[in-house]
């Protein structure tokens, strides 16, 4: 019994010599053989923040990882997986799995990140969405938006921020890219978009600035009014209509977005508190003309209207509006305020 024993024995040490020696033939060939060939080129991202189990299921979905769990054992004994640094990569072979460790640690090309700014949205709002895009920071945002010298190097040097000089429109970035150049590139795209629509109207601009002793903020802060009243474009004009009518007849403004205006108000709702107080500078109820500035980033069709408000028949004569609140999106226009309140009555009450 003792002999056979021993055999038993002898006979499992040796499967386990087997064994033993085809997992490290296996695990010699699976960290030495070629995983891209020469010619071959393979791209991958990774993400900030991401885990390794993500890092590692990237690394199959771009083919260079073929054995996972060979990977990963062979990766934490050469300490890769606190070393991996996020990016773009792009791998061109031949490349072995240290030839891609040593790729993980010196970090991939910063990402493009693909990020759409609405339009109608103030500054305080873009700040809200870079930072939830995980672009740049919102306190960032917001000091490069106010930055002085920034203000004065733009043109604007008289203006508290860019408000209504960025262009809203959807942009790519590095994603390691400074607030200071989101702010430049979207005051850039701004310009152009203003060069072309002032060189559109013409005449019709110099008339505007004769008549009402315009300057581009006024007409900047008057489109912003135009952006956060409709998103209807073709009413657009006639929404710039009524606000030049109500300018012709010296009646306030009254447009409740201008109440809710600033750091602290910008997502609430208007409410008689906010347009009746007197301290809101850029109240339209308590002060006569245009608010010292714009409240919102305006768009192509809103620049356009401020500057091409409507010559249709009867546009003269309009001097109230109301939203329909039907789905469509558009308002009631009216010439008279009794004509108004019925409009309020049948579209709001009713």
């Amino acid at each position: 019994m003792k002999t056979v024993s021993i055999r038993v024995a002898q006979g499992v040490g040796v499967v386990l010599i087997i064994v033993l020696a085809a997992m490290g033939l296996h695990y010699r060939s699976a960290t030495t053989r070629v995983v891209l060939e020469r010619g071959e080129t393979t791209e991958f991202l990774i993400p900030n923040g991401a885990g390794w189990n993500e890092i590692v299921g990237r690394l199959e979905s771009a083919g260079v990882v073929s054995d996972a769990a060979t990977f990963r054992v062979w990766a934490r004994l050469n300490d890769l997986p606190a070393e991996v640094h996020a990016g773009s990569f792009i791998l061109e072979g031949p490349m072995r799995w240290r030839d891609v460790a040593d790729a993980l640690r010196s970090g991939g090309q910063p990402r493009d990140v693909r990020i759409t700014f609405v339009e109608g949205w103030t500054i305080f709002h873009m700040a809200d969405h870079v930072e939830a895009e995980g672009l740049v920071e919102r306190s960032e945002f917001l000091e490069a938006a106010t930055n002085r010298a920034s203000l004065k190097d733009a043109g604007l040097g008289d203006h508290e921020s860019f408000e209504g000089y960025l262009f809203p429109d959807t942009y790519r970035f590095r994603e390691d890219v400074s607030a200071e150049t989101v702010v430049d590139r979207m005051f850039s795209t701004w310009r152009d978009v203003w060069s072309d629509i002032s060189r559109e109207s013409g005449e019709q601009l110099d008339r505007l600035e004769e008549q009402y002793g315009f300057e581009r903020h006024d007409f900047v802060t008057l489109a912003s009014i135009v952006e956060v009243e409709t998103s209807v474009d073709p009413e657009r004009p006639k929404v710039a209509k009524v606000i030049y009518n109500r300018l012709d007849s010296s009646m306030r403004l009254q447009t409740d977005p201008t109440c809710v205006y600033g750091p602290d108000t910008y997502d609430e709702v208007p409410r008689p508190s906010h347009c009746k107080d007197p301290q809101n500078r850029y109240s339209t109820y308590t002060h006569d003309g245009l608010p010292p500035g714009p409240i919102a980033n305006p768009g192509r069709a809103s620049l356009r209207a401020a500057l091409n408000p409507s010559q249709a028949s009867g546009a003269e004569d309009l001097l109230f509006y109301v939203a329909k609140r039907d789905g469509s999106g558009r308002h009631h226009f009216s010439t008279t305020y009794a004509e108004h309140r019925r409009a309020v009555d049948r579209y709001l009450r009713d």
